[in-house]
């Protein structure tokens, strides 16, 4: 069969495709209006009397979430897609509740498990049993999946019906329950990283499954280890964070010291870090006409968050990774609220109490730069088109020369134990000795006694006497004839 050149193209460009079409999955994200907010205190402690945020009730929050089909019959849920948890669950049916529920009776491949489910988030619980299913993600064919029907609720679910957790911790141990290992295995991909892209231009974004996007071959592209979560006593996507600061402009004007784990987690849209930290901070905030406002309630727990009323003059935030500074100061790192016929700016940062040594790193944080999640290597990897949102760290800096500096010194002092040990060996091997060195050696040594031994009896003494005379006369004959032979 013969192919003009159009035709090869149009060849190559369909085996292509479909070899990129058995390889990944990209599957556009859409943004849900949830609840899962903290109420901001009517009586509210700020450091200045004017109080902008009297009229807000609450600050809705946009979230990650994709339609996925469940069952036979394809019962479609919106479901966020958690990096801070590791589980999937749908809702069941509620009998007080009218919202969207899974039902495993009209589903001809549905299956209770015997597992039961209780899993616990910052903000509620839930709680049910575990079923084993089709799944589809709407691009792929079908796949059986074990995830969690949920029947018991202590959280708010609005905007969204279920979850799919995408953290790296497998429940009791067992990757049944992970949905990347599952589409793995069932040859949906070739891999199980995956990572989140925002599109500046076209205000998109894009969840890249099994796939790693060109961006990352990329030679600006950081990337941060991942650690092993004390806090949590498990795996989570976690790097540990080295340093916090503020920036006005291309300016660094307040950097502090920490030591902390930072949780990489969609399933928030704020940058939260510990209530101990704002009072280093908090002067700085203030130079830039911003106010301290405290937010949440009892059953949260308080937080507090940054307003700011110059738009023109907001300030940017930095942290720093092992090797890296990142900044955030884009338009979504904050939210322009009207009140009062005021336009008013609210960072999305909080600093909140009882968050332990871990730091959330939000969905802010997505919009700047693209996230590779990489399980088998153990790290996350990051790239952003913008100049100068991601530098080096001078930490890390530092740890690389000392690094190379001991390199340099135990290379030095090995070379030196090499030069050495050589040395030894030339200079300091067995001498040869003549007969007639041997003569003056062994005269050399009586020498050495004779001065050294002063308390030396008359045997001693008439028996070094006796050796040295016939020494002497030996070596006498020795030089008689050596001139009897010259002559």
């Amino acid at each position: 069969m013969k192919f003009n050149n159009s035709k090869k193209e149009f060849f190559l460009i369909l085996i292509f495709i479909s070899f990129k079409i058995t390889n990944e999955i990209q599957i556009p994200i859409k943004l849900v209006k949830s609840n899962f907010s903290k109420r901001i205190n009517k009586k509210s402690n700020s450091i200045d009397k004017n109080n902008i945020s009297q009229d807000i009730k609450y600050l809705s929050n946009y979230l990650f979430a994709i339609d996925v089909k469940f069952g036979s019959n394809g019962q479609l849920f919106t479901m966020l897609i958690d990096t801070g948890s590791e589980i999937a669950w749908v809702p069941g049916i509620i009998s007080d509740d009218n919202n969207k529920y899974y039902n495993p009776g009209s589903s001809t491949t549905s299956r209770r498990t015997s597992d039961s489910l209780s899993y616990s988030y910052y903000s509620g619980s839930v709680s049910g049993h575990y079923y084993n299913d089709q799944i589809n993600f709407m691009i792929r064919n079908n796949f059986y999946f074990t995830f969690g029907v949920v029947t018991k609720f202590n959280l708010d679910r609005s905007g969204f019906d279920g979850i799919l957790g995408f953290g790296r911790k497998y429940l009791t141990n067992s990757k049944k329950y992970s949905i990347l290992e599952t589409i793995k295995t069932n040859g949906g991909i070739s891999s199980t990283i995956f990572s989140f892209k925002y599109d500046n231009k076209t205000k998109n974004l894009t969840f890249y499954l099994g796939e790693k996007h060109e961006d990352f071959n990329n030679n600006n592209v950081a990337s941060c280890p991942l650690i092993y979560s004390y806090v949590y006593d498990t795996r989570l996507w976690t790097c540990e964070l080295y340093s916090l600061g503020i920036k006005k402009g291309d300016e660094i004007i307040k950097s502090i010291s920490i030591d902390y784990e930072g949780l990489f987690d969609t399933g928030t849209n704020n940058i939260v870090f510990p209530l101990e930290l704002l009072k280093e901070l908090q002067s700085t905030f203030t130079s830039f006409n911003c106010y301290i406002y405290e937010e949440g309630n009892k059953d949260l727990g308080s937080s507090k968050a940054i307003y700011c009323r110059d738009g023109n003059n907001l300030p940017k935030l930095t942290f720093g990774v092992k090797s890296y500074i990142f900044t955030l100061g884009s338009e979504n790192f904050y939210n322009r609220l009207s009140v009062n016929n005021e336009y008013i700016y609210r960072l999305r940062l909080l600093f909140a109490e009882d968050s332990g040594d871990i730091c959330i790193i939000g969905q802010s944080f997505f919009y700047e730069f693209h996230t590779l999640f990489d399980d088998a290597n153990n790290e996350l990897k990051f790239f952003s088109g913008k100049e100068g949102t991601i530098k080096p760290h001078e930490e890390g800096i530092r740890i690389k020369l000392w690094v190379l500096l001991v390199i340099i010194i135990g290379g030095v002092i090995v070379l030196a134990c090499i030069i050495f040990i050589l040395v030894y060996c030339l200079c300091c091997r067995k001498k040869q000795y003549t007969p007639l060195n041997k003569e003056f050696l062994e005269m050399s040594s009586i020498q050495r006694i004779e001065d050294t031994v002063e308390d030396t009896n008359d045997t001693t003494f008439n028996h070094i006497m006796n050796i040295t005379s016939a020494k002497n006369s030996r070596f006498n004959r020795s030089i008689r004839g050596n001139q009897d032979n010259n002559y």
